[in-house]
């Protein structure tokens, strides 16, 4: 199977950090890899606070995860800081995907890039909407 592949987008929307705790580690002593999609979850709900939305709250809609892809690129050690910038890109009628990019700058490399597919979804109906306008306009 061929090695994924996330490419970053234009622009990056919006910036945060988190500094790796101890419960972030593994029995190797560095970032479990199964954190990073907790930091990339923190950094959406960070995102779209900026933006006075929430997941359940996204404009008129909802959102859901349909996938996610990561590409790891170095190790994290307990107390670094990782800085996550997430950028928005493929938007269609009805999903987009956010990417993240994580840098430790403790280290000064890069940690990792995440992808995200966001598909916009009515929990009361069970079904997909389309991406808000108020949201398109904005990326």
């Amino acid at each position: 199977m061929p090695r994924v592949k996330i490419k970053p987008p234009e622009k990056w929307l919006f910036t945060c950090s988190i500094q790796v705790r101890v419960t972030d580690l593994n029995y190797g002593n560095h970032l479990a890899n199964d954190k990073l999609l907790a930091y990339a979850h923190e950094a959406r709900i960070q995102f779209l606070q900026s933006k006075g939305v929430s997941e359940l709250d996204f404009f008129g809609t909802s959102m859901i995860q349909g996938d996610a892809a990561l590409m790891y690129q170095s190790e994290g050690f307990l107390g670094d800081h990782i800085q996550i910038e997430v950028g928005v890109d493929d938007l269609s009628n009805s999903s987009f995907d956010l990417i993240y990019q994580m840098n430790n700058l403790t280290t000064n490399k890069p940690l990792a890039l995440v992808k995200t597919r966001i598909v916009c979804f009515n929990y009361e109906e069970r079904k997909v909407t389309p991406v808000p306008e108020a949201f398109r306009s904005n990326v």
